[in-house]
């Protein structure tokens, strides 16, 4: 049996209501949606709450399944389509209180609540100045090596606009990081290279 039959399979058994298998595949894809999440949205608070939306969703949804892909790129798509609704909400939320003046378009999340190494805050700061779908690209790409198909599927557009996408936001984060002197160097270390 394949691995996409026995996705459908598991899925099926999960629509019909056997909590062993959601629980399977909760156990299998929570780590990895949850990781998008936090990078799509910059937010562990938040992206728990999509987590949870996102498996409401899917189990709502269960019976659609197909099989046609796995069942972790089927949730990734779930997850990813959340995590763009509650940007797209966010935004029209900002729009409609606050106009954009100098001050508050350069305004960044507080560092204080960053909980990285110096070299991960300024990596993490510097996959924040991408575009969701650049960001998006190039985790799925660089962590979980998706194809350029697969990227494509999930973000509906051509495999050449995913392979754009991928190009420009490996040159905006080279860029971002040699500019940032908290990639290149570390408090006390008077300028040594990292």
């Amino acid at each position: 049996m394949s691995d996409l039959e026995q996705d459908l399979r598991l899925a099926e058994r999960a629509a019909r209501g056997d909590e062993t298998a959601w629980k399977a595949i909760y156990d299998s894809t929570s780590d990895r949606l949850f990781s998008l999440l936090c990078f799509q949205i910059g937010d562990r608070e938040q992206a728990l709450d999509l987590l949870q939306d996102t498996y409401l969703r899917a189990f709502s949804k269960l019976g659609t399944y197909r099989g046609d892909a796995p069942l972790s790129v089927w949730l990734r798509r779930i997850a990813f389509r959340k995590a763009m609704d509650w940007k797209r909400t966010i935004l029209q939320r900002i729009k409609r209180t606050v106009e954009l003046n100098d001050t508050t378009a350069v305004e960044h999340p507080d560092p204080e609540h960053i909980r990285f190494d110096h070299e991960r805050a300024a990596f993490t700061a510097a996959l924040t100045q991408l575009s969701p779908n650049q960001r998006a690209v190039l985790l799925l790409r660089e962590w979980e090596a998706w194809s350029f198909e697969e990227v494509a599927d999930l973000l509906g557009c051509k495999p050449s606009t995913a392979r754009v996408h991928h190009v420009r936001a490996k040159e905006k984060m080279r860029t971002l990081l040699n500019d940032d002197p908290a990639w290149v160097e570390a408090d006390g270390l008077e300028g040594q290279p990292v």
